[in-house]
């Protein structure tokens, strides 16, 4: 089903004062409320309501790109119930970044157990991989600029998995606990010359970073992850006219719980999967998508809305690089609406092998 965005309004705020405005990149504070509902392969049929937040980190420095933070609320037609939150904010000059993303669930889920060959061949069902799952998760990143576009940084992950109406295909499974708590930190390090990190028309992402997790901290687990992203961004023809294209690997050591082992075809990757269906110790994917906001008069209601097309494919593996034998394929489109200047809210039809996803989400993918 195709989301329709309704434009509950659009707030600016000036110095102390409130008015009602069409969007503007010199204001201090820009709020737009948003509704819509949507449909993702986890969720059903999706009623969601929300809000994006942009301001400008550095009063002094109008030229750099303005902080963010949008949140969302919703419930679905499986019962399932959503919060979701993602924080991208600048300070002192972009010296200092701070990310943060918050996800709160209760829903409906399935479990299809560990590794490709379950992904593929396990069928879905209420006897074999339904249960409920409560979920949180809370992933803060601090990062100092140490060099031109050189950021290091401490990455923090916070999190609970609880599982019940536990089916008996998924009791029967030996990899699955029915709790688990994650508590982690580590080091990050990102070379990043993207224009607008949020949504990049040019520039360059390169990271590496490592998380521990430790009973130590507060968790229940003992374990750490690897991971490495490389984005590229290159203006085609005109400004909104983008290629661009990720590869990312990661991969996991010690004793990983089933709820933390990498995942491979989600709303950020592939977008073509049930989100959680395809998970391992390691996973690769790799995208290439075309974006294209609409060559209207800037400021016209036409000149917001955008089209998105992108290939990809994922691997899993049992050990530190995943298996080449079982590949993953992925195509898809889409349509974007611009909230707020290079803040955008997107609906993404996925197609892979034998699977269709349907997704609505703030923000690009990658």
């Amino acid at each position: 089903m195709l989301p329709l965005a309704l434009m509950v309004g659009r707030v600016v705020t000036a110095g102390l004062g409130f008015e009602l405005s069409p969007a503007d990149a010199g204001a201090s504070v820009e709020l737009t409320p948003v509704a819509a509902p949507a449909y993702t392969p986890e969720l059903g049929l999706l009623v969601a309501g929300g809000a994006v937040l942009s301001w400008h980190g550095d009063p002094e420095r109008r030229d750099l790109p303005r902080s963010s933070l949008n949140a969302v609320a919703g419930v679905s037609t499986t019962g399932a119930f959503l919060v979701q939150g993602r924080l991208q904010s600048s300070a002192n000059g972009d010296r200092l970044r701070v990310t943060a993303a918050l996800e709160v669930r209760d829903q409906p889920d399935h479990y299809f157990g560990v590794g490709y060959e379950n992904g593929a061949s396990r069928p879905l069902g209420a006897d074999t991989t339904l249960y409920r799952r409560t979920w949180w998760q809370l992933t803060p990143t601090l990062l100092l600029r140490v060099l031109p576009f050189l950021y290091v940084g401490v990455p923090f992950d916070l999190s609970s998995t609880r599982g019940r109406d536990l089916s008996a295909g998924v009791a029967a499974d030996p990899d699955f606990r029915s709790e688990v708590q994650n508590t982690g930190v580590g080091l990050t390090v990102q070379y990043d010359t993207r224009d607008v990190p949020i949504n990049a028309w040019s520039g360059m992402l390169l990271s590496a970073t490592w998380l521990g997790y430790a009973r130590a901290l507060g968790g229940t687990t003992e374990w750490h992850a690897l991971s490495f992203d490389y984005r590229q961004y290159v203006q085609l023809f005109r400004k909104g006219s983008t290629l661009a294209w990720q590869f990312k690997h990661r991969s996991t050591f010690g004793d990983v719980p089933w709820s933390d082992l990498t995942q491979v075809g989600t709303p950020w990757d592939l977008r073509a999967y049930r989100w959680g269906q395809f998970r391992d110790r390691s996973g690769t994917s790799a995208v290439v998508e075309y974006r294209f906001m609409l060559p209207f008069e800037e400021g016209s209601l036409w000149a917001r809305l955008g089209l998105v097309a992108w290939v990809g494919a994922g691997l899993l593996g049992p050990g530190v690089l995943p298996d080449f034998k079982n590949v993953l394929p992925a195509a898809g489109g889409g349509l974007r609406v611009e909230l707020q200047q290079r803040i955008t809210m997107r609906l993404d039809v996925g197609f892979g092998d034998g699977t269709r996803a349907v997704y609505f989400n703030f923000l690009e993918a990658f």
